[in-house]
């Protein structure tokens, strides 16, 4: 089912409701972003060295009795300095749902229905939990993320949460690359979460068909009022990812066999306002080391023949995985403090320990506004693809973004 039939039946009975106020809540922003290309043997020269864009973002966020939705308008390219690049607006449904409670057997259970994004995963830099939409961790930019079509039932005790669950992730509006299209699932599962002192627990049981059997779990441990610990991990016994071919022969999208991702971090925090945050992940659906320096030797062999750049140009299909190498770091640094006043600086450091790649991201965040009701901020972000000169990530077309948001909401 499309998302245009299930936002078509959603808003017939959102209408059908009587005697309830509808509550809107606004979010904006606007993005001017300079990216500086380089040039790579993964992809085709770009004949100028960088991009001017302006893109911008409206959203409303409208409670109607029982139902929820998020509702987004996307303006891209309302300037850019590719002559290639033309303007462009979507009208995207984020989410719309309904929730409500009924019983059965004397059994009180919580119901929901809808278009829904469901955010049980654990982890700053990566979320292996995050299994019904590959949700992007920390953009820059503008970025819109939707939900999974849903239907849950919950069932609360005195320590936790039972829920089972039918999810259909193809409801979506924007497309997206060839791999997201292509891991589009839909199945049934279980889920028990319990929160026991200062531990948190979850555990779940899915079946699709696309990953056929999946089993999840996530702990989150409190230890006092300055470190915290957390871990989860994912294993599936079938994913979809590009496989390196023999020579001569493009990279090619299919089924593989039994995937495991996990992730291990602890956060620690002080009064006087720094937060840092120090995780691991690996993905074993990602190319290792020997993929990449397979990937690496060839496309430079291509490259003296043009008449081969189209099975070069197919090695940067790697790029596209959830996660670019196998094994992860990230250190998160940030500082909320009263002597900045309005001023929040963040820092990412994400490094790949196999070829010491690094991108680095950098955050300045100017609260203007803040009334309660209103709120306007201005961020200036920038983020760098380097590291070690062999590296993937000092490999990537884009060499560094700069950009300029100012977000506010009413």
């Amino acid at each position: 089912m499309k998302i245009s039939v299930l936002s078509m039946l959603l808003v017939l009975g959102a209408f059908g409701a009587q005697g309830e106020e509808l509550s809107l809540s606004w979010d904006w922003i606007v993005s001017a972003e300079a990216v500086s290309h380089r040039d790579t043997l993964y992809t085709e020269v770009k004949n100028d060295t960088g991009t001017d864009r302006i893109n911008g973002l409206l959203d409303v966020e409208a409670g109607y009795g029982h139902w929820r939705g998020l509702f987004s308008l996307k303006g891209n390219n309302l300037y850019s300095s590719d002559e290639k690049e033309d303007p462009s607006s979507r009208f995207i449904v984020r989410e719309l749902f309904w929730q409500g409670s009924g019983s059965i057997a004397d059994t009180s259970l919580d119901m929901t229905v809808g278009k829904v994004r469901l955010d049980w995963g654990v982890g700053y830099g990566y979320r292996p939990l995050d299994i019904f939409k590959p949700y992007r961790r920390h953009p820059v930019g503008i970025q819109v993320e939707e939900g999974a079509g849903v239907a849950s039932l919950s069932y609360f005790d005195s320590q936790g949460e039972w829920t089972l669950l039918y999810t259909n992730s193809s409801w979506t509006n924007e497309s997206g690359s060839l791999l997201e299209e292509k891991t589009e699932q839909q199945g049934i599962g279980i889920r028990r979460y319990k929160l026991v002192g200062d531990h948190e627990y979850q555990w779940l049981l899915y079946y699709d068909d696309l990953r056929h059997s999946l089993v999840g779990g996530s702990v989150v441990s409190v230890l006092n009022d300055a470190w915290e610990v957390h871990a989860s991990a994912v294993y599936q016994a079938r994913f979809m990812g590009y496989a390196i071919q023999e020579d001569y022969e493009p990279v090619v999208l299919n089924e593989q066999k039994q995937a495991f991702q996990g992730l291990l971090g602890t956060t620690w925090a002080n009064e006087a306002g720094h937060s840092v945050i120090l995780e691991y992940w690996y993905d074993s659906r990602s190319w290792g080391e020997d993929e990449w320096n397979e990937a690496h030797q060839r496309v430079t062999s291509f490259s003296s023949d043009p008449g081969l750049n189209a099975l070069r140009y197919s090695y940067a299909q790697g790029l596209t995985h959830a996660n670019l190498m196998q094994h992860n770091l990230m250190l998160h640094w940030s500082l909320d403090s009263r002597w900045l006043n309005n001023l929040t600086p963040t820092l990412d450091l994400l490094y790949s320990p196999v070829d010491h790649g690094i991108i680095a991201t950098q955050w300045l965040t100017y609260l203007m506004l803040d009334t309660g009701r209103s709120k306007a901020e201005m961020e200036v972000a920038g983020r760098y693809f380097g590291g070690d000169d062999s590296s993937v990530y000092a490999r990537l077309p884009d060499d560094f973004m700069l950009l300029l948001n100012i977000k506010g909401k009413f």
